[in-house]
């Protein structure tokens, strides 16, 4: 391959934390490059990245930007010289540390990136103007073998470290997603993990959910458009279920859209939060997995110091997969395991049950 088109592909990954701490640790002083597959999350975890390092995050989506938007060149007559005058949305010429992303650099316009080029190195310079000594660019991109545009010149590629950031397994995922995806995409997902699977396994080839460059696909599953078909599905009450499956297939496929759209029709059929905090002993206990599973991450995001006692009672009637999953679950969240560990009613469930652990 020539030497201004090197292909961007590595063997190992990392996943999104790791590559947050090694930013947080180097990105004064290196430049990372993420690339992965589409919707894993890269262009996500610069604002946690911003708050970790308490910097304002400046984000560029780099194919989409234009000379003039990073700044113009203004004549000097004193000088007979042009100075570039940022623009200021940026914040380039403030003296202060910025979190900088360079979203799908890879894919951006010959001249767009060298005007960004000087940022990758140190001093982290645009135009006429070097940045705050602290300040941390990222950019990201795709892997070459995602077909969708992404290359980098060697003298580029040479500047950066590259980090290959992998998909979430399903279980980093539903943690991830706890305090905010309905509970059953996060059931759907821990019963059918295939669904955040790479194309790059060879084992997946025939997986019908997620993204693959070899065909041509409209919408496929991913970190991204699962939460997207989330926020869909927590407003199904507003419309009819033809539009609910035409917005599901629209964002995550037609297979993943059908077999969701099952999991919400036994969602519908389960016992609610009132009805459960009103009656918990007895109040109906569901037999199928997929249904249990949803209750459990439901009560996860559900639970507060003055319901959990009722949850407890409720819970107790169920099969111990049920009490273990939301047992497990609630201690994987900072604020719920605080909530969980100071209840009565789990010390003695957790008393009797230590074998689950």
């Amino acid at each position: 391959m020539s030497n201004q088109n090197n292909a961007i592909n590595l063997d190992t990954q990392v996943s999104l934390r790791e590559a947050s701490d090694l930013i947080v640790s180097v990105g004064a002083r290196n430049t990372f490059h993420l690339v992965g597959e589409p919707g894993v999350g890269k262009t996500a975890m610069h604002q946690s990245i911003a708050d970790r390092l308490n910097m304002k995050a400046i984000y560029i989506d780099v194919p989409n930007t234009e000379l003039g938007d990073l700044g113009i060149p203004m004549p000097d007559r004193e000088t007979g010289t042009t100075k570039l005058y940022p623009n200021e949305h940026w914040g380039f010429h403030k003296d202060e540390p910025l979190c900088i992303m360079l979203d799908e650099f890879t894919k951006g316009s010959p001249a767009v990136k060298n005007m960004l080029h000087p940022l990758l190195t140190n001093p982290r310079r645009i135009g006429g103007i070097t940045l705050h000594k602290d300040s941390v660019v990222i950019t990201a991109g795709n892997m070459t073998t995602d077909g969708v545009g992404d290359a980098m010149a060697s003298h580029s590629r040479n500047r950066l470290s590259v980090l290959n950031i992998r998909k979430p397994s399903g279980e980093e995922w539903i943690n991830w997603g706890m305090d905010k995806i309905a509970p059953v995409v996060l059931a759907w997902v821990r019963e059918y993990p295939q669904v955040l699977a790479s194309y790059r396994d060879p084992s997946q080839a025939d997986n019908q959910y997620i993204f693959n460059p070899k065909f041509s696909q409209r919408s496929f599953v991913s970190p991204r458009s699962l939460e997207l078909a989330s926020n869909i599905v927590k407003n199904k009450d507003n419309f009819n279920t033809q539009a609910l499956l035409c917005a599901l297939e629209g964002t995550i496929g037609a297979s993943g859209a059908r077999d969701l759209h099952t999991f919400i029709d036994i969602a519908d059929s389960l016992p609610t939060w009132n009805n459960i905090m009103e009656k918990p002993h007895e109040a109906i206990v569901p037999t199928n997995p997929a249904a249990l599973c949803m209750l459990a991450f439901g009560a996860v995001q559900r639970i507060e110091r003055d319901t959990i006692g009722k949850w407890f009672d409720y819970m107790k009637r169920t099969p111990k997969e049920l009490q273990s999953v939301f047992c497990l679950t609630a201690s994987k969240n900072d604020e719920k395991k605080r909530i969980l560990f100071s209840s009565t009613a789990f010390v003695e469930w957790a008393r009797i049950n230590q074998y689950l652990f």
